[in-house]
């Protein structure tokens, strides 16, 4: 796996234009370094001049043809010790020849214009040329180790993250049917018995649906927008009951352009509805509150009645399991759930710490 990655990364190096681009620099960084030394060992600038034309246009080809012959092998599962050793006789290889050449370019030049030790001249250019290719294969495995590396943590970010989006879209989903299948059985039950309140909640119920297809695929929206929502959702449900059902909102206006995760509002108005409505009341209201706490978004859902295994209500993956899923998604480490009795009144209360996350 390991040796794959590399190999990936590799030829990813090779066939890009950063490569090309620190290839070429590098190697005439390397021809300026290289005339110098020839000259101060030589003692003939001419002489240091001709090798270096020659020798150092003859080790690009020769990197350049390794790295592109290496990147056809990406994605080959090649063991690490057969990558080193066919690294190191290659080095080796090549600065023989490199070395074979530049001492037959040194005999051309007459006895005495060229100073160098006399016998070492060949061994010195393969200790000189070894050097070379050494530190560029260590440069050239150790770039290509780390942009290996990198593609995988991308690759690891991406499939995490569309992990993430897909749990959201069946999160959403598990919503909007519910609801709709609430919805339409009591249409079915009015129209025998009261025909104008089914022709009304259709009405109403069309409005919404037109208002939840509008922002399919959003996933945010703004909170100004999920209060519009929550209206809509209590203005439906109002039919189904004979009590008076209202929704009144205090709002802080800091907070309407906030993004809060698609339908927050609805799954907290939900649950007042849902559980609260279990006690007689004749006017049934729900008060829907939010200020800013600093850079904290509070949201508060409050409805008369009294509170029943709040736990529960968490944890067995209704709405409101549904709710703190999509929230724990959003804002990891970053958000607070309560659901509180306060005297005849349930409080339901969000904490949102900074923006949601992007999915």
């Amino acid at each position: 796996m390991m040796s794959t990655s590399l190999s990936q990364g590799l030829g990813q190096g090779e066939s890009s234009p950063g490569f090309w681009r620190a290839q070429i620099l590098g190697w005439i960084f390397l021809a300026v370094v290289g005339f110098f030394i020839r000259m101060s060992l030589f003692g003939n600038a001419a002489a240091a001049l001709w090798l270096t034309l020659v020798m150092e246009p003859l080790a690009f080809a020769m990197t350049s043809t390794a790295a592109v012959l290496h990147g056809r092998r990406a994605g080959k599962a090649d063991s690490p010790v057969v990558v080193l050793a066919c690294a190191v006789l290659l080095c080796l290889a090549s600065a023989a020849l490199l070395a074979s050449i530049a001492y037959a370019i040194h005999r051309l030049f007459p006895p005495g214009t060229v100073h160098v030790l006399p016998g070492h001249a060949y061994r010195l250019g393969l200790l000189y040329y070894m050097g070379i290719f050494s530190i560029w294969t260590l440069v050239y495995f150790g770039v290509s180790a780390e942009l290996a590396a990198r593609t995988e943590r991308m690759s690891k970010m991406k499939a995490e993250t569309r992990s993430l989006q897909l749990e959201l879209e069946h999160l959403r989903l598990q919503i909007e049917p519910h609801f709709l299948f609430n919805a339409l059985n009591t249409i079915v039950a009015e129209i025998a018995e009261r025909p104008a309140i089914a022709e009304e909640m259709t009405r109403r119920l069309a409005d919404y649906l037109r208002y939840s297809l509008d922002r399919r695929g959003r996933g945010l929206s703004r909170l100004e927008e999920e209060i519009e929502a929550a209206q809509a959702y209590v203005r439906i449900q109002a039919l189904r009951f004979d009590t008076q059902l209202e929704c009144q909102c205090q709002i802080d206006p800091a907070t309407l352009q906030i993004n809060l995760p698609l339908m927050t509002l609805q799954g907290l108005a939900e649950n007042a509805i849902k559980h609260g409505m279990r006690s007689a009341h004749e006017r049934f209201v729900i008060h829907i509150r939010t200020r800013l706490q600093g850079d904290e978004l509070i949201i508060q859902v409050e409805n008369p009645g009294r509170l029943q295994a709040p736990v529960d209500l968490v944890r067995s993956g209704g709405g409101l399991g549904n709710l703190c899923r999509r929230l724990e998604l959003r804002y990891a480490g970053r958000y607070a759930f309560s659901l509180d009795q306060r005297g005849d009144s349930t409080v339901a209360e969000i904490r949102l710490r900074g923006a949601p996350e992007p999915l």
